[in-house]
């Protein structure tokens, strides 16, 4: 088939190789405009231009949708229409433009978590299973009917960038698949059955730690954060992600007496050093252990490299 596929993001990019490596041809790919990004504030092409351009693909950047888009597509010859992280709600007339030949890849249990940001709504929610949609796209946000789904385990170590592989790993096999029936005709879509749950698109000020929150409250959204946007904090006015964390297990009474004592607000250090490692008072008289953090502008390091440079001491806090 010849496909139009819409995206914009990292994600985006295994599923454009992958049909570009099929049996099915890409005519166009529409992507975002370029956008200033990172902290030179540079102009910045999307990833999925630059792959465009790599793969010497057609391609069109919108910033919204108009009649001079519209007039784009139903100029192409095309058979099917397939969106990966897009972040556009796609119009009515380019739906009916398809001939209900259009397609979403959604990374989750639809019905739940319709919306922008579903892989981090499920790690900050603490699920244990989660899995990848292949839906027709209707005018309603996320409410196509099913053509496929894959369901699968999320392990405790999973964090965002994990699970973003996982979902890639599945979903781009079961795209493929999906359009060669879809060639053919050989498959039907069925509703979504169940309640349907919304996520929101994330700000700056939900990435950042409240430490008076308990220690998986804490520890999810480092997990749903992951490297970038990454969960932050800050240490002695430095702003700091912590990239990996786990509830510590503690036996040693110091440290009970630490999480009990009213001299160590939530965000105490209560622990700072390389047998016990670093350890944070958290809002529920739980604790953390931080095992990866990044400060603003460096690499990320161990909480080892991060004793011995930035000295912590018992009592100092993260804000």
């Amino acid at each position: 088939m010849k496909i139009i596929f819409f995206g914009s993001s990292k994600f985006s990019v295994p599923f454009l190789e992958s049909i570009y490596y099929s049996n099915h041809e890409i005519c166009a790919v529409v992507t975002n405009i370029d956008k200033i990004a990172g902290r030179g504030k540079k102009l910045l092409p999307n990833p999925v231009k630059v792959k465009a351009t790599e793969l010497n693909l057609n391609f069109f950047e919108i910033e919204k949708f108009n009649n001079h888009i519209f007039k784009i597509l139903s100029d192409l010859n095309f058979d099917c229409i397939v969106v990966v992280s897009f972040g556009h709600i796609i119009p009515k007339d380019i739906i009916d433009l398809s001939n209900d030949k259009i397609i979403n890849v959604h990374p989750s249990l639809l019905p739940k978590y319709r919306g922008p940001s579903p892989i981090e709504s499920t790690l900050l929610n603490g699920d244990t299973e989660t899995g990848i949609s292949i839906i027709k796209i209707n005018e309603a946000l996320d409410a196509g009917d099913i053509l496929i789904q894959s369901k699968f385990k999320i392990s405790l170590d999973d964090n965002k960038d994990l699970l973003e592989k996982k979902m890639i790993q599945i979903g781009c096999n079961l795209l493929i698949g999906i359009l060669n029936l879809l060639k053919d005709n050989y498959i039907e879509a069925f509703p979504q059955k169940g309640k349907a749950t919304y996520c929101k698109m994330f700000s700056k000020e939900d990435y950042k730690i409240n430490w008076n929150l308990s220690a998986s409250k804490i520890k999810n959204k480092i997990r749903a954060f992951s490297s970038e946007p990454g969960a932050f904090t800050f240490f002695n006015n430095q702003r700091i992600k912590i990239l990996k964390a786990i509830e510590y297990n503690y036996q040693d009474e110091n440290i009970k007496n630490f999480i009990i004592s009213k001299d160590f607000k939530a965000g105490s250090i209560i622990n700072a050093d390389k047998e016990k490692g670093l350890l944070i008072k958290c809002g529920d008289k739980k604790v953390l252990q931080i095992l990866e953090l990044q400060v603003e502008g460096k690499n990320k390091i161990n909480f080892n490299d991060f004793l011995n440079g930035y000295k912590p001491l018992i009592g100092d806090y993260f804000l």
